[in-house]
C-alpha cells in the first residue's frame, strides 16, 4: 500500500463512503505521492536541506528540484501519474510538481482502492436528479490494521518508522488525527502528532520531508489565491449591491445582409 493510500483510506469514512472534508485534498495526496516515489527509488533531490537543516531552510525544501532517476512504470495508476508529471516538468520546484500531481490524485487513487477490492464505488442520484459518487469500504482489514498501529504510535508512545512518520505528518496537518482516536484520547494523540510533525526531519528521509515541505508551500499558495479570489467576488458584490440599478440591457438583433 501507498502512503497516498492509507492518507486516503483515513479521510473516506467507511459507512458513509463520503470523504472527510480536508482543505485542499487532492494538493495533500499529491505530496503523499511525491513521498512514496521517493520511497520507491524513482526520484532523488537537487538542492534539498541536508539534515539538520534549521527551521529557515525546511520551510524552502519544497524549492527543490525533483529528478527523475528510474522513469520505468510502476504498475499504478496514481504513482505512474505522478512520475510522469515530474517528467514533465524536470526543472520546476517540487511544490509545482505537487500542484500538477494533484489535479488527478484523487481520482487515480480511488479507482486503484476500488481495483484492489478495498472500497467499492456507489452511483446513485439526490433528488432523482443530481448524480452522487461515494466510496464505502469493501474490506476494512488493511485500514484496522493502520489504525491499530497509529494508536500505538499517537497514543501508547511507541516509536514510529520513516513511512509512519511521514504519514502522520500529513493527517497532522489535514486536521485528520482527532479522528483516529477515542475523545478522551484526542489531546495526547493531537499533542503527539504535532511533536512528530515538528521533528520528523530527523525520522524522515530528506527526499520525504521535502514531499511534505511541498505540499505546504503548495496548500499555502492554492489557499491564498482561493481567499483573494473570494475577497475580489465579495467587493463586486458590495459594489454592485450599491450602485444604483441600471435600466434592463436590450438587444436588437441584426439582420445580415443578404448577398
Amino acid at each position: 500500500m501507498l502512503i497516498a493510500e492509507d492518507f486516503l483510506l483515513l479521510a473516506v469514512d467507511d459507512e458513509t463512503g463520503k470523504t472527510a472534508n480536508v482543505d485542499n485534498l487532492g494538493v495533500r495526496l499529491a505530496g503523499a505521492l511525491l513521498a512514496d516515489l521517493a520511497a520507491a527509488n524513482k526520484t532523488l533531490l537537487r538542492g534539498a536541506p541536508e539534515a539538520g537543516a534549521t527551521k529557515e531552510e525546511r520551510e524552502k525544501a519544497g524549492d527543490a528540484t525533483i529528478l527523475v532517476t528510474d522513469n520505468s512504470p510502476t504498475g499504478h495508476v496514481a504513482l505512474d501519474a505522478a512520475l510522469q508529471a515530474a517528467l514533465d516538468a524536470p526543472d520546476a520546484p517540487a511544490r509545482k510538481v505537487v500542484e500538477a500531481i494533484s489535479e488527478n490524485a484523487e481520482e487515480n487513487l480511488l479507482a486503484a482502492l476500488v481495483e484492489r477490492g478495498i472500497l467499492e464505488k456507489e452511483e446513485t442520484r439526490l433528488f432523482r436528479m443530481l448524480p452522487v459518487t461515494r466510496w464505502p469500504a469493501a474490506d476494512s482489514s488493511h485500514e484496522t490494521a493502520l489504525r491499530t498501529n497509529l494508536t500505538k504510535v499517537l497514543v501508547e508512545g511507541a516509536e514510529p518508522d520513516e513511512r509512519t512518520a511521514t504519514l502522520i505528518s500529513l493527517l497532522h496537518g489535514s486536521g485528520l488525527v482527532s479522528g483516529l482516536v477515542g475523545k478522551e484520547q484526542r489531546k495526547a494523540a493531537q499533542e503527539r502528532a504535532e511533536e512528530i510533525a515538528g521533528s520528523e526531519w530527523g525520522v524522515a528521509t530528506v527526499a520525504t520531508q521535502v514531499a511534505i515541505a511541498a505540499t505546504v508551500a503548495t496548500v499555502a499558495t492554492v489557499g491564498a489565491a482561493v481567499a483573494t479570489a473570494l475577497i475580489l467576488q465579495a467587493a463586486k458584490d458590495d459594489a454592485e449591491g450599491s450602485a444604483p440599478a441600471a435600466a434592463p440591457a436590450t438587444t436588437e438583433a441584426v439582420e445580415a445582409p443578404v448577398a
